[in-house]
């Protein structure tokens, strides 16, 4: 089991995506990662190379669009997923910080990205707050 915690708290000086998943987690076909948004940004046009994408929103709120499929809502306990190649952009309209959390399926592109080692759990205790030894830190 390789505990992660998806901090919500912005983190000034980071890119706004960066992976989460251990170096030496058990994923060989899958990365996670953290997306931040501050209010009134976006990220456009993003393309994570031949990956599969899956989002759900951790905190605030972001719509996601895509040329084709038009726009979703993504707030927490909304996932949306894109397919391989299809673009899509975010878009923090709101006056709060977004959080969001992507599952990829690993690619060339995906493994360049930035890693963030604040997302790890490294006491015994932060396991023992859910039953799979996951949370969400506030």
């Amino acid at each position: 089991m390789f505990p992660i915690a998806i901090g919500d708290q912005y983190v000034r000086g980071e890119m706004p995506v960066a992976r989460i998943d251990p170096l030496d987690g058990p994923f060989t076909q899958l990365a996670a990662a953290r997306i931040q948004l501050v209010p009134q940004t976006g990220l456009e046009a993003q393309v994570y190379g031949e990956s599969e994408v899956l989002l759900t929103a951790v905190a605030g709120e972001v719509e996601v669009a895509t040329p084709d499929r038009g726009e979703v809502p993504l707030v927490p306990g909304v996932c949306v997923m894109l397919p391989r190649g299809e673009p899509f952009t975010l878009d923090n309209r709101s006056t709060a910080t977004a959080t969001l959390l992507a599952v990829l399926t690993r690619s060339d592109l995906v493994d360049t990205l930035p890693r963030t080692h604040l997302g790890e759990c490294h006491d015994r205790h932060d396991h023992a707050r859910s039953p799979r030894g996951l949370h969400a830190a506030a």
